[in-house]
């Protein structure tokens, strides 16, 4: 049985384990020692994706070893940055990314290991990589994403520009090349990058293959996926980058100079996309709720006691503000919404179990139910608001924008910290014997 190779999910591919000897030492990263071996591993496995794509340009020893380096320090520095906040990733986290992995490569999850193992890889050394980066990837939504805001202006225009008026929308796959640069580089470092993107493009020019040379120059975290960005449509991305929408299927762009370094894009493939159809309008409601659930094995006399217990609180609630029943809920509600006083958000009908449903919507805002019944347990519910949705309204899409608007910022952010990781770690380098 044939498997693909599973690249686009580590931060870099094991080679077959083997006992690693005292080594060298390549560099020092806050006191975690990156040893020579390493690198050398690294690099090999660049060589191997490299030839397993049929490459005939294989760059030098020297070159990859620089660009392992460098892809080991900036892992390590995100590693240390996640400990320190106190991030873990927890047995399910991890089963769950296993099973997703093994399904989007259509096996079974138990086929995994078996896979790796005809590929020459270490499962135990892809299982560490692999937890890294969902380490990494929840670092990143705490330390980037969750201090991005998107103003209601930003909201507006984009919805005036590409949603107001649905149309027929060209998509381009983008890849990257990117070189990161400080936040004041230096003359002869701005220098020194400059020369070097522009070298980069002159060797695309002439031919050479483009996931090549991002294994061995881009410093982007989507190297891992030969450089490949995503889809994007006009507004998906920065506006500096908006000219690569002028380009053909293969087009390069010149050069691109961003806050965090420079970007040569490429147009990978290209595909035009209808607008989605509107539905009818809907109503829309927003609601909290108190969570008691039953046990499997409570008796009659616990189930009984359970069910006064949320009479009671059903009692104390009719007529509560919004504030004491959110405050309630943090107290007593058993559910996953309880942290955030049992807020449910908006939601419409067909979200929801028909029990609650059907109560929930008979409503008004302001009100707070008896008990109801479902198979989670017995909920007390309170109605904030009731809305009704146009689908293609701007209050229909508001969701949909942020996290559009949101993913545009983290394109220029996410270099940006990591960039910023590195100017505040303590690094020492040393060469490695030959």
């Amino acid at each position: 049985m044939h498997f693909p190779v599973l690249l686009t999910v580590m931060l870099l591919l094991t080679l077959p384990a083997r006992a690693e000897p005292l080594d060298s030492i390549a560099a020092i990263v806050n006191n975690e020692a990156v040893t020579c071996y390493q690198i050398q591993q690294d690099t090999n496995t660049i060589l191997m994706q490299l030839r397993q794509s049929g490459s005939t340009f294989l760059p030098s020893t020297e070159a990859l070893n620089q660009r392992s380096l460098d892809a080991r320090v900036a892992k390590i520095l995100q590693v240390q940055q996640a400990r320190k906040l106190g991030l873990k990733v927890g047995k399910k986290e991890l089963d769950n990314a296993i099973e997703k992995l093994a399904s989007r490569n259509s096996m079974l999850p138990g086929q995994l290991k078996d896979a790796l193992k005809q590929q020459g890889l270490d499962y135990e050394q892809f299982i560490d990589d692999l937890r890294d980066q969902i380490l990494i990837s929840k670092l990143i939504n705490v330390a980037v994403r969750s201090k991005l805001q998107v103003s209601e202006e930003s909201i507006k225009e984009y919805y005036r520009k590409y949603l107001a008026v649905p149309k027929s929308r060209r998509e381009i796959q983008l890849g990257q090349i990117f070189l990161s640069l400080p936040s004041e580089p230096s003359p002869e470092l701005l220098d020194s990058v400059r020369n070097k993107v522009r070298n980069i493009r002159k060797q695309l020019e002439s031919g050479k293959d483009f996931a090549q040379l991002v294994a061995i120059y881009s410093e982007s975290p989507d190297r891992q996926q030969q450089g490949v960005m995503g889809w994007f449509s006009k507004g998906m991305i920065p506006q500096r980058f908006a000219p690569a929408f002028d380009l053909p299927v293969n087009g390069l762009s010149d050069p691109i100079r961003s806050p965090s370094g420079f970007h040569i894009l490429k147009v990978l493939n290209e595909r035009w996309k209808e607008p989605e159809t509107v539905g009818k309008s809907y109503d829309e409601v927003h609601a909290r709720h108190i969570l008691l659930r039953i046990p499997g094995s409570a008796d009659e006399a616990a189930i009984a006691k359970i069910h006064q217990r949320a009479e009671d609180i059903a009692d104390d609630m009719d007529g509560a503000s919004d504030e004491a029943f959110a405050t309630r809920a943090k107290e007593v509600s058993q559910g996953p919404s309880s942290s955030r006083g049992g807020d449910l958000g908006w939601f419409k009908k067909g979200a929801m179990l028909p029990e609650f449903e059907k109560a929930v919507f008979a409503m008004k805002a302001g009100d707070t139910s008896g008990i109801v019944k479902t198979k989670f347990g017995l909920h007390i519910i309170r109605l904030i608001a009731r809305r009704h949705v146009d689908p293609n309204s701007l209050q229909a899409n508001r969701d949909k924008i942020i996290q559009i608007l949101t993913n545009v910022e983290m394109q220029e952010q996410v270099p940006r910290w990591i960039a910023s990781l590195r100017a505040d770690a303590h690094l020492k380098y040393q060469p490695c014997p030959n």
